[in-house]
């Protein structure tokens, strides 16, 4: 899966912590305009869930983290001890405006797909995360109803174009027009 394959490049060195953070968040499901807005209070480390706000185009939701995850928000968190803010935002450091704050969510995604090596690919931007995510979910479950609900997509036919998914039978021969 290339979301896997790209978590090594997040590691930029053995300290930086907040695009590996950013890639965990993206892999349960957390959209660049919902990354910003998850704080440190939303980890659920005992049930390796975090909690995912919402946004204008998806449905709050627990999302749940891979072990490697959980690892780096971990390293996160630990980095975020010395913060002046008490439940201080996992992955954006800013005080910017909305649009500024998904751009800085973006960027991390992003930086991280160029040094993998697939950041030029033009089937490839940092929402592609989360619809791999969602391709993992479908794979595992087989359902497209639960892929909605995981990812927070409100309508099954969004949910399946989200991962790529073409549900539509093909028309058998002689009944196209």
């Amino acid at each position: 899966m290339r979301s896997s394959f790209c978590r090594s490049f997040s590691l930029q060195t053995l300290t930086a912590t907040r695009q590996p953070a950013a890639w965990a968040l993206a892999e349960a499901t957390a959209r660049t305009s919902e990354i910003p807005h998850i704080v440190v209070s939303d980890l659920d480390f005992m049930n390796r869930r975090v909690w995912i706000h919402g946004s204008s185009k998806a449905e709050a939701r627990w999302g749940f983290l891979s072990d490697w995850g959980a690892t780096q928000l971990a390293r996160r968190i630990g980095s975020l001890k010395n913060v002046a803010v008490e439940d201080p935002a996992v992955a954006y450091e800013g005080r910017g405006s909305e649009e500024s704050s998904q751009a800085s969510s973006c960027i991390a995604i992003a930086e991280t797909l160029m040094r993998a090596g697939i950041g030029r690919e033009p089937d490839v931007r940092p929402g592609s995360v989360v619809a791999w995510a969602g391709q993992r979910i479908f794979e595992e479950t087989g359902s497209i109803e639960e892929v909605a609900r995981r990812l927070g997509i409100r309508s099954l036919d969004r949910a399946a174009r989200f991962i790529g998914w073409g549900w539509a039978a093909e028309p058998a021969d002689g009944d196209g027009a």
